[in-house]
């Protein structure tokens, strides 16, 4: 895919997400629905914790580990993603479905900074699956374990094909960073 396309998709899924928040939070916020009997509500909360295993870790033992360190965090694993996309991209170059896939989760990241940064109350989730331990999650949820599916399948799909070993990741690694790395 173009940049430019990437960028727009990038754009497109921050919109969607973003715009079913804003009715959800003008419109929706006292109501609670049951989509699916015994598996999946509508159920609208704002988690102040930032993200699902802090806010599950707070739960447990009072500890939260703050906005800072989600900041940092998200930063962190997506120049890790993205080091990881290019990587593979330099195999097959012509791979949309890595593009997709980074697309998501660059969006996911975007709309995680905008909902700990811009929403005053924390990330409005709204998504309840009530089947595997009342896990409440939002599109940008969604948004991740698309890249995950996608990303994954195609790396193996690449590393097949081209017959890529750990030593050219390393390679790669050591190229980008001008440094011995030692495995």
């Amino acid at each position: 895919m173009k940049a430019r396309n990437i960028v727009l998709l990038i754009m497109l899924l921050i919109l969607i997400d973003q715009g079913v928040k804003l009715i959800i939070y003008s419109s929706f916020m006292d109501t609670n629905y049951e989509i699916i009997h015994g598996v999946l509500d509508f159920k609208p909360f704002f988690n102040s914790k930032y993200s699902f295993v802090n806010d599950s870790i707070y739960k447990r033992t009072g500890m939260d580990a703050g906005l800072l360190f989600h900041i940092v965090l998200f930063a962190i694993v997506w120049l890790i993603q993205f080091i990881g996309y290019n990587f593979f991209k330099r195999f097959d170059s012509g791979n949309k479905i890595l593009d997709v896939s980074i697309s998501f989760f660059t969006a996911a990241v975007i709309c995680s900074y905008l909902g700990i940064l811009v929403w005053r109350k924390g990330i409005l989730d709204f998504l309840h699956i009530k089947l595997i331990g009342n896990i409440i999650f939002d599109l940008k949820d969604i948004y991740v374990n698309c890249f995950v599916i996608l990303f994954c399948l195609n790396a193996i799909k690449i590393e097949l094909k081209h017959n890529i070993k750990l030593i050219d990741l390393k390679n790669y690694l050591k190229g980008l960073f001008k440094k011995k790395i030692s495995m």
